[in-house]
């Protein structure tokens, strides 16, 4: 129903467009293709903005979702970024009204005798010329604002790929993580029936099944948190997408330990040139100003606002002719003469000659001037004066806050990577040692069987802590992509490798 409504509306209001604009019409697509472009550099990712098609979730045979599908999923369906999207046509609009003329302005009047007659119609045709020095600055502050706001719609959809891939990378975790879990679980358990058959043996005390059975709990509980985390981080990861009604039955690719990471430079002033270079949003601020100095340029041509130039006439009116009475003027001019005397009467070719002497049409030139006595545009020149001033304050703390941003994702990434690099050669290789030592223990009778399930358990600990940890890295390095508005150098380098961690534990022999 919601649907239909909204259908319905587009349709009224592309309709009203259409009728509104003749045959004039607006056309952002070489825009679009720009934004397009920035973010293909930006992400690697080709969105397709100039069709309005929606794209549907299509897991594989496996019921898989690749990160590739999500994110062109969002850069495609995403309500909130199809809503900026409208905002670089009514840019493009203000564009082309700023290079337009005003229309000419028709006025008439009429004013009809109160004796009757033929009435007096004035008229003028105007035109205003102040166009003529304004429309550079209009037309280069309204370029300003479209290419500040086809670069902010831009970085938007970065941040909003970012937010994918952040959702996604947690996905990827939190289903490792349950499958690690479960396997948890089970070990617990053999570990608790173990426990349970030396206390009846009198091998073992109430305490250690106790222990046991406050790890199970525990553990059950981790699980149901991981299992509700997964449904909220997958239905905001639909969201992104644009498909929130879209079904659940699906998983993201398996979490890979051991992918090659981007080498990052050893410098860190690097990365910052190259995300004041490559920021989207710097350059949206830039543009603004851009804007902002047209604006007060064009503050400062409005001393004369407005001059309208044009033709104006007037036809004056015209007192209806008396209507003669021939007997009564006859009798007038006979007792003014004292003899019957005949009225005098214009003859045709006097009256000829004092219509043609009659002044029917009044028509000139017309000039029209504000005169600059009290309003000087003096406010509006300061105020855009002001207006320039802050937004140079306010680029100079986008700048800040970049470099801000971009030094701590670096902070965070190599913290990511040294916790993968330690899990990775340390912990890992550690716990593993410790089960085979465990187990060779068991074999030689050493250790009981219920040693090697609790190390085969701390063992999956230590494979979900490092989950965590490449997630963190996956997550970090997408953070740092997104301070960069870019991908990281193509150089990689591999971390070594251990046991993937998503591979069960070996069955105690």
């Amino acid at each position: 129903m919601t649907k239909h409504v909204a259908s319905g509306w587009l349709g009224i209001l592309c309709g009203a467009t259409l009728l509104a604009a003749g045959c004039t019409r607006i056309d952002p697509k070489a825009e679009l293709q720009q934004a397009a472009t920035h973010v293909e550099q930006a992400t690697g990712a080709a969105p397709t903005w100039a069709s309005d098609e929606r794209l549907e979730l299509q897991p594989d045979e496996s019921g898989t979702v690749p990160l590739e599908q999500a994110v062109n999923l969002a850069l495609a369906n995403n309500r909130a970024l199809r809503a900026d999207l409208e905002v670089i046509g009514q840019a493009k609009a203000d564009l082309v009204q700023a290079g337009l003329l005003h229309n000419p302005i028709l006025s008439i009047m009429v004013r009809f005798p109160e004796a009757g007659g033929r009435s007096m119609f004035d008229f003028g045709v105007m035109q205003e010329l102040s166009d003529l020095w304004l429309i550079p600055s209009r037309k280069r502050a309204a370029q300003a604002v479209l290419q500040q706001r086809l670069l902010s719609f831009s970085d938007t959809a970065i941040a909003l790929v970012s937010d994918v891939k952040t959702d996604y990378y947690a996905q990827q975790y939190q289903a490792l993580a349950i499958d690690l879990q479960q396997q948890n679980l089970g070990l617990i358990r053999e570990a608790i029936e173990v426990a349970q058959v030396r206390l009846r043996a009198g091998q073992a005390g109430a305490l250690d099944v106790n222990l046991l059975q406050s790890r199970l709990l525990e553990t059950e509980l981790e699980l149901l948190q991981l299992r509700s985390e997964q449904r909220v981080t997958q239905q905001s990861l639909l969201r992104l997408m644009g498909v929130a009604q879209a079904s659940v039955t699906w998983q993201p690719q398996p979490l890979l330990l051991d992918a090659q990471t981007a080498a990052l430079p050893e410098q860190e002033s690097d990365l910052v040139a190259a995300a004041l270079e490559q920021r989207l949003d710097v350059q949206a601020a830039g543009w603004e100003l851009e804007a902002a100095a047209a604006e007060f340029q064009q503050e400062m041509l409005k001393l004369l606002p407005s001059l309208s130039v044009g033709l104006a006439g007037e036809r004056t009116e015209r007192r209806a002719p008396l209507e003669r009475k021939i007997w009564a003027d006859t009798l007038r001019e006979s007792i003014l003469a004292g003899k019957p005397t005949v009225p005098q009467f214009e003859t045709p070719s006097q009256r000829r000659l004092m219509k043609s002497r009659e002044i029917r049409l009044l028509l000139g030139p017309a000039l029209e001037v504000p005169l600059p006595i009290f309003d000087q545009n003096q406010a509006q020149v300061a105020k855009a004066q002001y207006r320039a001033r802050e937004l140079i304050r306010r680029y100079e703390e986008l700048v800040q806050r970049i470099i801000e941003g971009v030094r701590s994702a670096v902070a965070q990434r190599r913290l990511a990577e040294d916790k993968v690099r330690f899990y990775r050669q340390s912990l890992v290789p550690l716990q593993e040692a410790n089960l085979q030592l465990a187990q060779t223990d068991y074999q030689g009778g050493r250790e009981s069987i219920l040693t090697v399930l609790l190390v085969q358990e701390e063992l999956i600990r230590t494979r979900l802590a490092y989950a965590a940890a490449v997630r963190d890295l996956l997550i970090n390095t997408a953070n740092l992509e997104r301070q960069l508005a870019g991908r990281l150098p193509e150089g990689s380098k591999e971390l070594p490798t251990s046991q993937p961690a998503d591979e069960s534990v070996e069955e105690p022999r």
